[in-house]
């Protein structure tokens, strides 16, 4: 049998109910440094070297860790094979400190040349080995954290040492606290509903008097963007450059801005789509102002996540009075009142406009029935042969005008007349058809227009133009309800205006009691056709009728 086998089973014996025999001591070491256990059991130096076995068992282990005889190298417990070794008579040296090494030691020497066996062995102090390790991080989140816009997010940070470090959150140097939106508990932050605001850096730090660790995650929200840097209304001449800002921030960060006029993309409109410039920023340059460029301007930021957020804002643009677009021709109405057309536009508003005849100024003030508009048109009472020339307006704010109009030529024309006109009356059954002709020629041809000048909900809902002239009403189904008894004008537009009263019979006539309390009326309804008179019937009070005039 190999002696450490022998020294290790006699050790077995010996140690039989000997812990905690004698006193006991500690010591403190730190990881990664080294400790020296004590042990005075051999006593002074003799002239004859004795013969003995030095052990160092410890708590947990059935063998000793540790067994030294002679000259014979020791026999060392796997864990500590490198780092002890003997030094001051029996002491045990530990190099490089566990924190596994925590523990019960004791030291026991076997003596070989003892003539009794009761002093074979002498049991050393029992000694405490405390190791003191720094913070060390077991589990961390990763450093950077995705996690999207209104969902929950939980991170873990877990440490050991010793003593056992204290694990807390911080963000912008601030410890995070339990509240209403964030929870700490055992080194884990949770936040049930992500926001934007939620967004930033999170530090775990862990600390002990051995030292403090940290460990830092970056989280990152994903949503949509929000617009920073909103527009501001912005005012400039004509001719000088517009600049309309737009800044968002977003995660993802693959911004794209797109521009809007009213409605319509900036790069699609042809009076924008060369003038115009999306910065890298989000911004707006618009370039040379024109009056068309006036208007609401909307910026929307996008990153392909959810709605994209939208800012507006409005341009005006100044700039002197100017003429839009003059006919060549003007026809006014022979006979009839007429009207020559300055179309302009102008920001500040118009101030005045004026006129000239075949090259010279044109006095209103002494022209009979001529009059301005306060647009500039000029209104003439009676059209003839007065009127005819080749006519220019000027238009003008304050900050100017842009000059002239193109000439136009005013002639005279014949007003439109009626062809076939509408009969004065109609009368037709409730539910039936009623077809009214019409018919006009003038140069140039006249446009014949239908339209109801005064109404209630009635019987007769439905009406389409069969052709410009013709006007169909088609009956409603049913009896009429109490309370929807109709009045109905039409009118047919133009130079001359024709009024026709439209009168309705319902049922055969009289008034008969039916069932689920439906009356039903008849009357009779004349017009003369005066453009200031509107005849028709309305529902009175109680069962009788009301006549509106």
């Amino acid at each position: 049998m190999r002696w450490w086998l022998r020294a290790a089973f006699l050790s077995l014996l010996a140690g039989t109910g000997a812990e905690g025999s004698g006193p006991s001591g500690a010591v403190v070491g730190r990881v990664g440094d080294s400790a020296v256990l004590g042990c005075d059991l051999l006593g002074a130096r003799q002239s004859r070297p004795p013969l003995y076995v030095i052990e160092w068992v410890r708590v947990g282990f059935v063998l000793p860790i540790f067994i030294k005889f002679g000259l014979y190298s020791p026999r060392v417990d796997p864990e500590y094979l490198g780092r002890v070794r003997i030094e001051e008579g029996a002491s045990l040296r530990i190099d490089l400190l566990r924190a596994e090494d925590q523990g019960w030691y004791e030291c026991r020497v076997l003596f070989l040349d003892r003539p009794s066996a009761d002093a074979d062995f002498q049991n050393g102090t029992w000694i405490h080995l405390t190791v003191n390790a720094p913070p060390t991080f077991l589990e961390t989140p990763p450093a950077f954290v995705e996690v999207r816009d209104r969902e929950a997010l939980s991170l873990t940070c877990t440490a050991v040492g010793n003593p056992q470090p204290v694990v807390i959150w911080k963000r912008s140097d601030l410890a995070v606290q339990s509240g209403d939106a964030v929870q700490v508990r055992n080194g884990t932050l949770s936040i049930a509903v992500v926001e934007r605001a939620s967004a930033g850096t999170y530090t775990c730090h862990a600390s002990s008097k051995e030292g403090t660790i940290t460990h830092t995650t970056r989280v990152l929200v994903q949503g949509p963007p929000v617009i920073v840097v909103p527009p501001q209304n912005v005012t400039v001449n004509i001719s000088q450059d517009a600049f309309l800002a737009c800044q968002a921030e977003a995660y993802p960060g693959n911004l794209t801005y797109t521009w809007f006029q009213g409605s319509s993309n900036v790069f699609h409109l042809s009076h924008l789509q060369a003038r115009v410039r999306i910065l890298v920023d989000g911004s707006l340059l618009l370039q040379r102002a024109t009056p068309d460029d006036a208007g609401k301007y909307t910026c929307v930021a996008s990153n392909g996540l959810w709605k994209p957020p939208s800012a507006s804002a409005f341009v005006t643009v100044l700039y002197p009075a100017q003429v839009t677009t003059m006919l060549p021709e003007t026809h006014l109405p022979k006979g009839m009142r007429g009207v020559i057309r300055c179309p302009t536009r102008a920001n500040p508003p118009l101030l005045s406009v004026s006129w000239t005849r075949d090259g010279r100024p044109l006095e209103l003030g002494k022209l009979p029935g001529w009059s301005a508009r306060p647009d500039g048109s000029i209104v003439i009472a009676t059209g003839n042969d007065d009127a005819l020339g080749v006519y220019t307006c000027t238009p003008y704010n304050s900050y100017g005008t842009a000059g002239a109009s193109r000439p136009t030529r005013v002639l005279l024309k014949d007003p439109p007349a009626f062809t076939v006109r509408p009969k004065e009356e109609y009368f037709q059954e409730v539910g039936r058809e009623l077809v009214v002709p019409c018919a006009a020629h003038g140069d140039p041809p006249p446009t014949i227009t239908w339209g109801k000048v005064r109404s209630t909900l009635g019987v007769l809902g439905h009406h389409r133009v069969g052709s410009p002239r013709v006007l169909v009403l088609a009956g409603s189904p049913g009896v009429p309800q109490e309370g929807s008894f109709a009045r109905v004008t039409f009118v047919f537009l133009g130079n001359e205006d024709k009024i026709l009263p439209l009168c309705v019979q319902i049922g055969p006539g009289g008034v008969d009691q039916g069932p689920a309390r439906v009356w039903g009326l008849w009357g009779r309804c004349r017009g003369a056709g005066d453009r200031d008179r509107g005849l028709g019937w309305g529902w009175g009070q109680g069962i009788g009728m009301g006549i509106s005039a």
